[in-house]
């Protein structure tokens, strides 16, 4: 039997949701397409979790996608460098330098420059987020 105030489960996933669609509408009211963008991903993983009931049996943990990772060296600051990030995020960088006439490593050193106090990966994804245009922007779905 499920409470509310599970952990674990539909309901805690459905929990999550209603509060993540709050900070959304929130984000949207103040015009902030970096969060929009990460919340957008969050509800929708919710969603997919939430459409399918047999991922929450007892017997079994709720499915995962997995998340591939790609890690590649670069530099920043003069200095090389591993970063792991998704695939999404490489494509992302690539189209970027490609519209700046830049490398991946002056974009990444960019990022790491506009956003120190973040870990590398994190300051690569944040600045990436950042640098959507409007139009590049998947429609909102929720």
């Amino acid at each position: 039997m499920m409470k509310w105030d599970d952990r674990n489960g539909m309901l805690a996933d459905i929990n999550l949701r209603i509060e993540l669609k709050r900070l959304a509408d929130k984000a949207f009211h103040r015009d902030d397409g970096p969060l929009m963008a990460i919340l957008e991903v969050a509800i929708n993983t919710l969603d997919e979790r939430i459409a399918d009931p047999d991922a929450y049996s007892v017997s079994e943990s709720p499915r995962k996608k997995p998340v591939l990772q790609v890690l590649r060296n670069i530099r920043v600051r003069g200095k090389r460098t591993s970063v792991k990030l998704e695939s999404e995020f490489w494509n992302a960088l690539e189209m970027m330098a490609e519209e700046a006439q830049c490398s991946l490593d002056d974009l990444c050193d960019t990022a790491r420059r506009r956003y120190e106090a973040n870990s590398l990966a994190s300051a690569i994804r944040v600045f990436v987020l950042s640098n959507i245009s409007p139009e590049q922007t998947p429609a909102m779905s929720y």
